[in-house]
């Protein structure tokens, strides 16, 4: 049972970089502060993107076999594209960190995601799990920027539904009474109950509507009718009447809608139901309308992205319905109506409905008392309603009403007047991380006292021995006896064990009692297995987002540098190690301080300062045929091995490396292209030392 428990909040900020390129950026978590990004492209190209959107919208005709294994693949790819590396790591962490929650309820936000605001998110899904939308302990929700933000109304029962039925004369003709008798069977135990009033518009025009809602106070809108979507200026719009034109289309679009509903401050709640859509694949006319309804302050818009099917709308509506009068927050409720048209039609129609809300927790009002009365459905300047769109507003509005918000959130004051900040724990994922693997340091915090603390200073140190710390910050205030999760992001540095230290309030600007509950140890052993040096990220968290020359001390942290023997060409003596991206790619080179397409077929000596490791191997990523050598030494500087090898074009790899009974021990490795192909190096992986030295 869900009622009573809050969800936590997992915020994935998708940006439209240029060149096909994306950055997924977790902008909130349970884990604390902190973001953590993965750059991608799209896993589909062009062509087969458009085919596989017009498979799931409907518009081609395949088999439903054809449609659930789309779906499944297109969800998965996406999700495997967006959710990779630090990304899943966190992901799943949170997820894992929800299980004595509701839930994670998964906020994304495409205000920036360009040409990918318009894909079928609701479709993602985890390999090792399911699609998240289906599910109650993920509901996904598309989470726009807001520009304003309307206070929670509190009233007293029934809520009131203004709806509007659009059907112009020069569009395919919607059945207004079959979908009316159709949402007052459906809401009849509502509106006996005296929880449900129905309004309807009698026309659907834009100047109906603004004068119904000065007349009175609703809670809900409700629109069924038609949409399109113009390519030119790239706007969705629905087609309402127009009332100079005999009752012909008149074209409104979201911001316009958005005007006129941003003014009656008790509607929190719009619902969008599009019979006859007519889109191109990859178009979803009503995202627009959706995003300017939210940005003007309306906390939740449901939207059909497709059309929904008769049977499918009324399974959906029943189940909202019902889980929203259990007490579940809109978002769950959706989850839970997905679940039920994947079980009363089966299909993709699960996917159809999609929800753009900005309500902190789903809970849309502040109900006070409910009349126990008989509330009729009113034509007041019309009735009618298409079956679909409305139930699933009925559902909606029921449940929200149903909602009520136990008061008093702030704690008891205690006794101790003083301000505490205290750390509560300290937890590491994964528990035990590789050398070089991008692991998260969560630090649970405290603030025992009985008043506000304002921001306060922390750091991290890998080791209690270290001279300098790791990581530094600065945390929000918290107020008298909230918690806060600290996120931490760092690398291990080295195989073994560690003594990990964290510390707040580091500059004593809390004036605390008590400080020695300020500073706390957690032990970490790293895990068995390679130390991966990429170039994408650098010690410290450094993100390499253009080439660089690599700094002579880049990699001190870890105990390693890099070094470049020019060779005998004079312009080349000055040539320094570069790190080089292209794309997405980011390769390992040589070249001059000023330029990296000079000197380019340098050899490059790493260098081991803390203990000899037991293997080396290079990674290579080349785009002609090159013959490359790599030498080892030890730490007399006596060669032990060497390996070379013709490779390209594309990847391979040089690997020297020791076994039972013999164990190597390399402190030095030259790396250099034979002829006069560039250097280029992807990756270096580096076996575990046969004997471990101290930090």
């Amino acid at each position: 049972m869900i009622t009573g428990r809050p969800y936590l909040d997992f915020e994935l900020r998708i940006d439209d970089l240029g060149g096909g390129r994306y950055r997924a950026t977790v902008a909130e978590m349970p884990l604390g502060e902190g973001q953590v990004s993965n750059e991608f492209t799209l896993p589909l190209a062009d062509d087969d993107l458009r085919r596989t959107l017009a498979i799931l919208s409907g518009t081609t005709n395949a088999p439903e076999a054809v449609r659930d294994a789309t779906a499944r693949s297109f969800g998965e790819a996406l999700f495997g594209a967006v959710f990779d590396g630090p990304v899943y790591t966190v992901y799943f962490s949170s997820r894992d960190r929800a299980s004595d929650a509701a839930g994670l309820r998964v906020k994304l936000s495409l205000d920036n995601a360009g040409a990918l605001a318009t894909l079928p998110w609701e479709f993602l899904r985890d390999p090792a799990v399911d699609y998240l939308a289906l599910s109650s302990r993920t509901p996904l929700v598309r989470y726009p920027r807001r520009l304003t933000q309307r206070p929670k109304p509190s009233f007293a029962l029934p809520l009131r539904v203004l709806v509007m039925i659009s059907s112009p004369r020069d569009m395919p003709p919607i059945d207004e009474q079959a979908e009316w008798d159709r949402l007052l069977a459906a809401t009849e135990p509502l509106r006996k109950r005296g929880v449900l009033e129905l309004v309807l518009l009698e026309d659907a025009s834009l100047r109906t509507l603004q004068r119904v809602l000065r007349s009175g106070e609703f809670h809900v809108f409700h629109y069924i009718g038609h949409s399109t979507y113009d390519p030119v200026t790239h706007q969705g719009m629905i087609a309402l009447e127009d009332p100079y034109g005999e009752g012909s289309s008149f074209p409104v679009r979201g911001e316009d809608l958005a005007r006129e509903l941003s003014e009656e401050n008790a509607i929190r709640l719009a619902v969008l139901n599009s019979c006859q859509s007519a889109t191109e694949p990859g178009t979803d006319p009503f995202a627009g309308i959706a995003s300017s309804l939210v940005q003007r302050g309306i906390p939740a818009v449901i939207a059909m992205q497709t059309v929904i099917g008769e049977e499918a709308a009324r399974a959906f509506s029943e189940e909202l319905y019902r889980a929203v009068a259990e007490g579940l927050p809109v978002d769950a409720a959706l989850s839970e109506a997905r679940r039920a048209i994947d079980h009363a039609v089966g299909g993709i129609e699960w996917a159809t409905p999609v929800l753009y809300m900005r309500a902190a927790d789903g809970v849309l009002f502040e109900i006070t008392a409910a009349r126990a009365t008989h509330r009729p459905a009113w034509r007041q300047q019309g009735v009618i309603l298409p079956v679909a769109a409305v139930l699933v507003m009925m559902a909606l509005v029921a449940g929200l009403l149903l909602v009520f918000r136990p008061g008093g959130d702030t704690p008891e004051p205690t006794p101790n007047a003083a301000l505490d900040l205290v750390i509560d724990s300290i937890e590491v994922f994964p528990p035990n991380p590789l050398p070089g693997e991008k692991a998260a340091v969560i630090v649970h915090v405290t603030n025992g006292g009985s008043g506000p603390v304002g921001p306060f200073s922390y750091d991290f140190s890998q080791d209690v021995l270290d001279a300098t710390p790791s990581f530094t910050g600065e945390s929000t205030g918290l107020a008298a006896g909230d918690s806060a999760s600290l996120f931490i992001p760092h690398a291990f540095n080295w195989w073994g064990a560690f003594v990990s230290e964290v510390r707040i309030d580091v500059t004593s600007a809390v004036p605390e009692t008590d400080e020695f509950n300020n500073t706390a140890r957690y032990p970490v052993v790293t895990a068995d297995g390679d130390f991966l040096l990429t170039f994408d990220t650098l010690p410290g968290g450094i993100q390499v987002e253009a080439s660089m020359p690599l700094p002579a001390d880049a990699f001190s942290k870890w105990g390693f540098r890099f070094e470049v023997v020019p060779g005998s060409d004079e312009e080349c003596e000055g040539a320094v190690p570069w790190i080089v991206v292209e794309g997405e790619s980011r390769h390992l080179g040589t070249g001059l301080p000023d330029s990296p397409d000079v000197c380019t077929s340098g050899s490059l000596v790493f260098v081991d300062e803390r203990s000899p490791v037991s293997g080396v191997i290079a990674t290579f990523d080349v785009p002609r045929t090159t013959t490359y050598r790599m030498t080892a030494f030890n730490t007399l500087g006596t060669e032990i091995d060497i390996a070379a090898d013709e490779i390209g074009p594309g990847q391979g790899t040089l690997e020297i490396s020791g076994g039972f009974p013999t164990r190597l021990e390399i402190a030095r490795a030259v790396i250099a292209p034979i002829d006069d192909g560039p250097l280029r190096i992807k990756q270096i992986d580096l076996a575990q030392p046969a004997r471990l030295s101290t930090r």
